[in-house]
């Protein structure tokens, strides 16, 4: 009897391949999905994109950027900068995980060789980005340029020891110009070259929870969209929907009442999942909520055009779960809502820029952490309109296919 079961049981999962689909080979592409992922953070390197921004013309600062632009680990994204804010731009548009400063602005005057010659730009959501490259940049200043690291050290502990000696400076100018030639030096020193600086926008836990509240609210967006719409599938399997068909709008006007009620469902779950955030975080959404509601409003009409064009495509309920929790995992794990796209590898950030859960976190954070406005958030937006825009023809199209056969 117990066989009996196993068997009948075996024959009904061969049988459903959407159920076989789910049992063995969902789970391993997003295991390596997330194994990809959490292997190069174990790593302590991260192929990070970076800005670089020179203030200073002379020999150490071209040898800084050179020795950066040489680091394999690190993409420098086009020229070098000569002001700050080109970087910073990019940094709060999302085009750059970080920006490297070398030197310091002529304003600040002339600057005490104990201060930092290199300011990492840190974007307030990403701040594990900027420790992850202050620590390679640190392994790339001991491989790359001891003599450097062994000059500004020297000169933070003379103003402690009180002046070297002429014997203690000549072996010193001897160590740094023997480490400047790659000579082997035991007990390198490790001299405080770095700076953090985060640029404008929300800071610490603000940053995290405005960026979550964006990755979560998309993340439920599909999900229940894809719950809901499948009660299309139902609808026609027990001849509801032709009868409804029949009624002067025809398949049209049922696929657009779902479509508007999905809608308007999102922007609710939407609306709560950033109450809490206010209520609890002191996350603000007051002086962005216009531009909040246009992104909610796209982002909710994406998940349903999504939804019921999967729901129409579908022959049966289980096949549309299937695929439904297929899609929803992979453009969730790849797009930024269960890990952040920087720490990824370079093929699964290519991919996860196709997803719609990439284009809401963008559009989210741009509009409640970075305070932008149109222009900046148009390209995400418009992304979204588009998957809405085509799922919802799909869905309609598909239906009135269906209805004809």
């Amino acid at each position: 009897m117990i066989l009996a079961i196993v068997r009948v049981m075996l024959l009904g999962l061969l049988r459903d391949r959407g159920a076989l689909v789910l049992a063995f080979v969902l789970p391993p592409m997003i295991f390596l999905i997330f194994a990809s992922i959490f292997a190069a953070s174990t790593k302590d390197r991260l192929p990070l994109t970076i800005a670089i921004v020179r203030l200073d013309q002379g020999p150490v600062a071209a040898r800084l950027e050179q020795a950066l632009r040489n680091e394999p680990l690190l993409q420098v994204a086009g020229a070098t900068f000569s002001t700050r804010d080109e970087a910073n731009r990019l940094i709060r548009q999302g085009l750059i995980d970080v920006g490297v400063v070398i030197g310091h602005d002529a304003a600040d005057g002339a600057v005490p060789e104990s201060q930092p010659l290199l300011t990492v730009l840190v974007d307030p959501s990403k701040p594990m980005a900027g420790a992850l490259l202050t620590g390679q940049m640190q392994d790339m200043l001991a491989r790359r340029l001891p003599d450097l690291l062994l000059s500004r050290s020297a000169t933070s502990v003379e103003a402690i020891a009180g002046g070297f000696t002429d014997e203690q400076r000549r072996r010193l100018s001897a160590a740094a110009a023997a480490f400047a030639e790659g000579a082997e030096q035991p007990g390198a020193p490790d001299g405080s070259l770095i700076a953090r600086t985060v640029v404008d926008g929300p800071t610490g836990m603000n940053a995290t929870i405005t960026y979550y509240a964006g990755a979560i609210a998309i993340l439920f967006l599909l999900f229940s969209a894809m719950q809901s719409a499948a009660t299309l599938i139902e609808e026609r399997q027990a001849g509801i929907l032709d009868r409804l068909a029949v009624g002067p709008g025809g398949t049209d006007a049922v696929i657009a009442g779902k479509f508007l009620f999905l809608t308007l469902q999102g922007i609710v779950q939407v609306g709560l999942i950033f109450a809490i955030a206010a209520l609890i975080y002191g996350v603000d959404i007051t002086d962005a909520f216009g531009f909040w509601l246009l992104t909610t409003g796209a982002a909710a009409a994406a998940a349903a055009g999504l939804a019921l064009a999967v729901a129409a495509l579908c022959t049966t309920r289980q096949q549309a779960q299937t695929v439904s929790t297929f899609l929803v995992l992979v453009f969730s794990a790849i797009g930024g809502s269960m890990v952040p796209r920087f720490m990824m590898p370079d093929w699964a950030q290519t991919l996860g820029r196709f997803t719609p859960n990439a284009w809401a976190i963008e559009a989210y954070y741009g509009t409640v952490g970075r305070g932008e406005g149109l222009p900046d958030l148009f390209p995400e937006i418009v992304r979204l309109c588009a998957m809405a825009v085509v799922g919802l023809l799909a869905a309609l199209i598909v239906s009135r296919i269906r209805l004809r056969l």
